[in-house]
């Protein structure tokens, strides 16, 4: 993503102390930064990206010195309270000794209240010959929103069954297909049905799935 505004120096704004953290980043290894600094980002950046960066968003400065390439939009940094922020954009500071990295908490700009757990079924035939599923834990204390979509009734054996679609956000984008299953913390388990990765690297992953009488 390219914004518009100047990412110049704002350490002086840096509100905490070093911090570690992760660096996740598609395809590769994991990489632990141990000396980062977080800054909030100022009004006049906010407005002069023409809306793409908003005052709630930060900027991490990374140590050059601790990460092997540069950070590119897309990744993802890992706080050490667990919170995860999307890098919009990079920009070099203080003289290429570390990296700028407008972040964004897409958990917390799209109202991801509840944290859920997914788990993902093992097949393995039963005592009749017939397949059963076993389930265990995949993820767990995911970020999500669970938003109802629609409820529709049907006649199956003379008798009225209630099924209720909802559509699940996630803060991650994670391998979710028909194998898996999703449990909100009151207990409630839906069966996953379709889904769809986020298209932007500001957007959420959508997860479509069905309410488990």
């Amino acid at each position: 993503m390219s914004l518009s505004f100047d990412p110049g120096d704002d350490f002086a704004n840096v509100a905490d102390g070093l911090e570690p953290l992760t660096l996740l980043r598609p395809g590769s290894a994991a990489t632990s930064v141990g000396g980062a600094l977080r800054a909030a980002v100022n009004t006049a950046e906010a407005r002069a990206s023409d809306g793409k960066v908003t005052a709630g968003d930060v900027v991490w400065h990374l140590p050059a010195g601790e990460v092997s390439s540069p950070p590119v939009p897309g990744d993802v940094i890992v706080d050490a309270a667990g919170g995860r922020w999307n890098v919009l954009a990079v920009g070099e500071a203080t003289a290429g000794s570390r990296w700028r990295c407008v972040s964004r908490n897409l958990a917390v700009v799209h109202g991801l209240d509840q944290h859920v757990d997914i788990e993902q079924a093992t097949y393995a035939k039963g005592e009749h010959g017939a397949e059963q599923a076993a389930w265990r834990p995949w993820r767990t204390g995911v970020a999500a929103r669970i938003q109802p979509v629609q409820s529709t009734a049907t006649e199956e054996h003379q008798r009225r069954v209630t099924t209720a679609a909802f559509v699940v956000y996630l803060a991650e984008s994670l391998a979710v297909d028909h194998t898996h299953r999703i449990k909100s913390p009151d207990g409630t388990v839906y069966r996953v049905v379709g889904s769809r990765r986020a298209e932007r690297i500001d957007a959420l992953m959508e997860v479509d799935v069905v309410r488990v009488e």
